[in-house]
């Protein structure tokens, strides 16, 4: 292993704090009054500096002292060193805040039920003091709540008009189709076309809803709106939803966050539809005009490495 220079061995961090503080100050007087030291310990220490370095740092003069060019060098590396020290004592400020302390988190029902819960069960992990509390509800409401301060961040789909909710896209959902292993379509091995899809019993969320306009909307780009002629069971719960198409009712679509852990236990089988390509975008937001808790800044640097990894 290399040697350090016998100088640079010998150099002392607290004598590297009284120099970068005479330096910012331009005055061994003024340094001593803020490092609390004589001003003869002030010099001496500088001296020590320049005998460890083999180099004048400082122009005494009678009434000012000035870097040299050596000192100039110095100066640029201490400011270095202590603005590191001061991005850390920060980061860890930062994280003592989290050791208690509140989390409110308003999100839309998707969200909140099928994406939340594995990183909420991680975020505690890491901050077990924290409290959390989970608000939901449709967009318009999950985003009113951080639009009053009532809640830290808002997860939903865009909102127009908000003027107090900063919305970032955070997230693409695909939508897929399934059915239950048990219904006639799950037996084919090939992808069906839209009008199979559309003349066989469907299960759909309430007419408004945003599922139910974006399989409309689907329908109606591939040309194909005249074969959603099957009867139809309206629901406005989507695990209700699921649960009928598990008994073998009839097909759906759903995002896929919501029925990847059926598909994963085979209690829903995923039906391969032609040109169906149907996405839901989700939003974070939060208030602009307020600073974001310690907590939900962490928060939300997870929710993004998350996404960042699925997207």
């Amino acid at each position: 292993m290399a040697k350090s220079a016998p100088g640079i061995s010998r150099m002392n961090l607290e004598h590297l704090k009284t120099f970068h503080v005479v330096a910012s100050l331009g005055s061994f007087t003024e340094a001593a009054k803020v490092l609390f030291l004589s001003q003869p310990a002030v010099s001496q220490q500088i001296q020590g500096l320049e005998h460890a370095l083999k180099n004048p740092l400082f122009d005494r003069g009678k009434r000012q002292i000035r870097l040299t060019a050596r000192g100039k060098i110095l100066f640029n590396h201490t400011q270095r060193l202590f603005g590191i020290f001061k991005e850390i004592e920060s980061v860890f400020n930062d994280l003592n805040q989290l050791q208690t302390g509140e989390l409110t988190i308003a999100a839309s029902a998707v969200m909140g039920n099928y994406f939340l819960p594995d990183i909420i069960a991680e975020f505690s992990k890491t901050y077990p003091l924290i409290n959390i509390r989970l608000e939901m509800g449709d967009s318009a409401y999950v985003t009113e709540l951080v639009e009053k301060g009532a809640a830290d961040l808002a997860l939903s789909r865009h909102v127009e008009g908000l003027k107090n909710c900063h919305q970032e896209l955070l997230s693409k959902e695909p939508y897929v189709c399934v059915c239950s292993p048990t219904f006639p379509l799950a037996a084919l091995k090939k992808a069906i076309t839209p009008e199979e899809f559309g003349k066989n019993y469907l299960v759909m969320r309430q007419r408004g809803s945003r599922m139910r306009s974006k399989i409309e909307e689907w329908f109606g780009s591939v040309g194909a709106s005249e074969f959603l002629s099957a009867p139809l069971i309206e629901v406005n719960s989507l695990e209700s939803s699921k649960h009928l198409i598990q008994s073998g009712i009839g097909m759906a679509a759903f995002p896929l966050v919501a029925v990847k852990e059926e598909i994963k236990q085979e209690k829903l089988l995923e039906v391969h539809v032609k040109n169906f390509s149907v996405t839901a975008d989700y939003f974070l937001g939060i208030n602009p005009n307020q600073d974001l808790s310690p907590a939900a800044f962490q928060f939300i640097s997870l929710l993004k490495n998350k996404t960042s990894r699925t997207d």
